[in-house]
């Protein structure tokens, strides 16, 4: 073998170390509702890229309540288009419930974090896990948001900032917002790896009141109880991505390696 033929194979070996080595970032799963059909009730709509499942919370309830809302046995989640939005006249997943004249599955007296929507993928063979969801409010939609997290299934950790709703579907000009938790960024790493990965985009009492609060109070600047009347949450996307793990080298690969080195050195001296 000559020295061109070994500095060929050297070269080739590095680049199938490089690629075996490397890790690459990735969508794991997404759901972007804008590509989905219209149609109701849609209460798990399907990823479309990779798998997973999405469930709302909360809408089906015994609560009771004057004026609507709580009283729900039937969820109505469904696709729909919100027409007015920034995000251009795109189905989106709207999250309510239907019962109680004219109830809405969202209810006062449900406490905190159990209510909106549920989205649980497997991160096996993943690290660098993230989340983003472009997610708005009707006006009379509860104002605050929680992202919470599991690695079990069961137990669930807030993780984030106390989100505030914008309001989409109102009028022209109705706005989503881009909302993004990135786990390696906060030193989370329980949820590399990990097949019992979840998250939930659940409702929050307003800091302010200690109870749920209006969409359009909170952005007008004076906070005033949500009304149990009306209102829901949209999400146009939600998308978890992470690092495809690096796929490790067989032996026999840096054994050749190693030979093929020591045969280019070896040429090198026979030259000199």
């Amino acid at each position: 073998m000559n020295k061109s033929q070994i500095s060929l194979r050297l070269g080739l070996l590095a680049l199938i170390c490089t690629a075996g080595t490397a890790a690459n970032a990735a969508v794991i799963t997404d759901w972007d509702f804008g590509t989905l059909t219209a149609v109701a009730p849609d209460n798990t709509p399907a990823p479309t890229t990779g798998s997973g499942s999405a469930t709302s919370l909360g809408m089906t309830n015994t609560y009771t309540e004057t004026g609507g809302g709580g009283n729900v046995s039937t969820t109505y989640d469904d696709i729909t288009k919100d027409t007015n939005s920034t995000i251009g006249n795109e189905n989106v997943w709207r999250i309510r419930g239907a019962g109680a004249t004219p109830g809405n599955g969202w209810s006062i007296n449900a406490p905190e974090y159990t209510q909106g929507a549920e989205f649980d993928v497997s991160t096996v063979g993943y690290s660098s896990v993230s989340l983003s969801f472009n997610w708005a409010a009707t006006a009379q939609g509860i104002a605050n948001l929680q992202v919470q997290y599991t690695t079990n299934g069961t137990t669930w950790t807030n993780v984030g900032s106390l989100l505030n709703a914008t309001v989409g579907n109102s009028s022209p000009g109705g706005s989503f917002q881009t909302d993004t938790i990135n786990f390696a960024a906060l030193g989370i790493t329980s949820v590399n790896n990990d097949a019992s990965f979840g998250v939930r985009l659940v409702s929050a009492y307003n800091p302010t009141l200690g109870t749920y609060a209006s969409a359009s109070s909170v952005i007008a600047g004076t906070p005033a109880d949500y009304n149990n009347n009306s209102g829901n949450w949209r999400f146009a996307d939600v998308q978890i991505d992470g690092t495809v793990a690096p796929v490790p080298l067989p032996a026999s690969a840096w054994l050749l390696l190693a030979g093929l080195g020591g045969l280019a050195a070896r040429a090198r001296r026979r030259k000199a």
